[in-house]
C-alpha cells in the first residue's frame, strides 16, 4: 500500500489563544448567540477588518501602548 505524500507548508492557518476582558467576552458571545464556532469567526472577521485598515505603522503603535502600560505599573509599584 502506497503512503500519500506529505503536504510542503503546514497547515494554513496559526491557532491564537487570546484572553479578553469578560464584559467583552459575553457581549460578543451574546452577538455570537452562544455559538464557539460563531464567536471565532466574528473573532477572526473583526480583526481581519481591522488588519486591512491598518498600516503597519498605526498597528507598530499598539506595541508602544503596551509597553508604556508595563513602565506606568512598574512605577507605580516602586512609588507604593
Amino acid at each position: 500500500m502506497a503512503r500519500k505524500p506529505k503536504k510542503k507548508g503546514g497547515a494554513r492557518y496559526k491557532r491564537v489563544v487570546l484572553s479578553l476582558p469578560k464584559r467583552l467576552y459575553y457581549v460578543l458571545n451574546g452577538i455570537a448567540m452562544g455559538d464557539e464556532r460563531k464567536l471565532n469567526r466574528l473573532i477572526k472577521g473583526i480583526l481581519e477588518d481591522k488588519l486591512m485598515e491598518s498600516t503597519v505603522a498605526e498597528l507598530e503603535l499598539y506595541l508602544g501602548r503596551g509597553e508604556e502600560e508595563e513602565e506606568e505599573e512598574r512605577e507605580a509599584q516602586e512609588q507604593a
